[in-house]
Formats: structure tokens, sequence, C-alpha cells
């Protein structure tokens, strides 16, 4: 009874800290791009530095390679897309967005395992969709906004960061979704999850060479305290919970744990609000959409869990 409740605790912990993520977004100074190099490059580090005082094995064959590639490329753009969100927007409606998620992974796994999509998904998707329009088109203080045209159409900085939070929710549900079926061929989930983060890093240096500056060394931060909470960042809020994860999963239903992660924006919000103040104060139509959102993941894993009940 103890492990069993130590095991929550911890996952809530690790929740918290997921949770703590978009704060960091929000006080390193440097380019959505930038701190995502950064931080894929030392979570690599860290991860690998475990598996090596582990001895767990590299191995791992081409085709799953590329396979990794690809999903390290999804969490290269899924991340960059997060914190631009949050610095074009603020936390507050980045997170908002991001809680989409598992309704994004309760569209697009019929399409990835050519299932049927249930008709309850589809109602429960469309709850979402009014909760995000509410979100959309409420009116905050106009002095916190800014006028932004992007691809010819005109938006405030928050409907353009709340698209592009819905964007990155998206991609974080792809790449869970390429990624179920990479953990099952290897005893040691965290060597696939050192290699897509190993491989994102390496894929943003790409892209630094060809596309921009030429010098991925341009990448690095110059101020320490960017540093400092690129380390926060990179090991307390990444490696960590990663590794720790991958054991929590072992002797936790998935059903909690779901029901956990979507408990990531509330600690995200609430702690915007406490750290930030004024600039993450938002109005009331805004917290009623979140509650819409979140209320409709929270019954989609309801669902789910009953379903699977009566199948077994």
């Amino acid at each position: 009874m103890k492990t069993h409740l130590k095991d929550h605790l911890n996952l809530h912990f690790i929740v918290f800290i997921w949770g703590f993520t978009a704060i960091l977004g929000k006080y390193i100074s440097v380019s959505a791009l930038d701190l995502v190099f950064n931080r894929t490059g030392l979570t690599a580090l860290a991860i690998g530095i475990f598996l090596i005082i582990k001895r767990r094995s590299f191995k791992a064959n081409s085709k799953d390679l590329l396979m990794m590639w690809l999903c390290g490329v999804l969490i290269a753009v899924h991340w960059i897309t997060f914190f631009g969100a949050i610095k074009i927007a603020n936390v507050s409606i980045t997170l908002a967005g991001i809680a989409t998620g598992a309704l994004w992974s309760a569209i697009l796994g019929p399409l990835f395992h050519k299932a049927k999509i249930e008709w309850s998904e589809l109602s429960l998707g469309l709850l979402v969709v009014s909760g995000i329009a509410i979100i959309f088109y409420e009116e905050p203080d106009a002095t916190k906004l800014k006028q932004l045209e992007y691809l010819g159409f005109k938006f405030t900085n928050n409907q353009l960061g709340l698209l592009i939070a819905l964007f990155s929710a998206a991609l974080s549900a792809s790449f869970s979704l390429f990624n179920q079926r990479l953990v099952q061929r290897y005893p040691f989930p965290v060597q696939v999850t050192f290699y897509e983060i190993a491989f994102a890093f390496v894929s943003i240096g790409i892209y630094e060479i060809l596309f921009r500056s030429g010098n991925p060394l341009n990448l690095l931060p110059q101020s320490t305290n960017d540093w400092i909470y690129l380390l926060i960042l990179a090991l307390l809020c990444t490696a960590y919970p990663f590794i720790m994860s991958v054991e929590l999963l072992k002797r936790l239903s998935a059903f909690s744990v779901m029901l956990a992660i979507n408990l990531e924006p509330v600690y995200g919000i609430l702690l915007a609000a406490a750290l930030f103040g004024a600039s993450e104060a938002m109005n009331p139509q805004f917290y009623a959409g979140v509650l819409i959102i979140l209320g409709t993941v929270v019954a989609n894993g309801i669902i789910k869990a009953r379903k699977r009940t009566k199948r077994s």
C-alpha cells in the first residue's frame, strides 16, 4: 500500500514538474529553436550517461533508427512550437491548447491503426472545439494584446499562440502513436527515448547548418541565467521524468497515468498565475473554456476505461 501511494505521489510530482516546463520557457530569453537545441542536447547527454551507468544496451536496428529519427523530428517541432506559442502569447493560452493532446490521440489513433472512429470520441471532440472557440474569441484586457499578421491573416498574439499550441498538441499525439510501436520492441524504453531526443538535437543542428547561420554553436545561449534555467529544464524537467515515468508505467495503470497527466495544464496555469501575476491573469471566459477541454479529456479516458473493462 505504501509503495502504491509512493508511486502515485511520484507520478504527480513528475506531472507537476512537466507543468513547470512552460514556466521555464518564459524565463529563458533565447528563441524557441535555440532553447530546444540546448534542451535536447543536454537531455540526450544525461540519458546517455544514465544508460552507461545502468549498463543498458544502445543496440537498435537500422529500420528502427529511421523511425526514431522521425520521432525525433516530431519531438523537436513539437517543443519548438510549444515554446514558440509561450513567447507569442503566454503560458496559460499555450497550455490550454496543449490540453487537447489526448483528444488529438483519440482522433488520430483510429487513422493510424486503420480502425473505426468512435462516435463518442467525435462527440467529445466537438465539445473540445467549443472550448477552444470560447478561448479563441475571448476578449482580455486590450493592453495585453498585440495585433499580428501571419500568412495574410490577422490575429491577436493570444489567438496565434493558441493555434500554434493546437498544432503542437497534434504533433505530440502523432509522436506518441509512432512511439508506442517502437517501445514495444525494446526491453528498456529509455533507450528509445535517448535516440529520439539525440536525433532531435542533431536535426536542429543540421537545420542550422543548411538553412540559417551555418554554425550550430550560434544556438548556444550567452547568458548565465539561461544556462541555469536550461540545465533545470533538461535535467529535472525532461531527463528525470522520462526515466522515472518508464518505471512507474510498469506498476500503475494506464488510466491512472492518463488522469494525472491531464493535470499538467492545471499545474502550469496555476504556477503561471502565481509567478507572473497580471501577465497571466485571464477572463472567466478563458477558464470556462479550459474546464470544458479538461472535462472532455477526462470523460474520454473514463469511457475508454469502461470499454476496456467490459471487453475483459
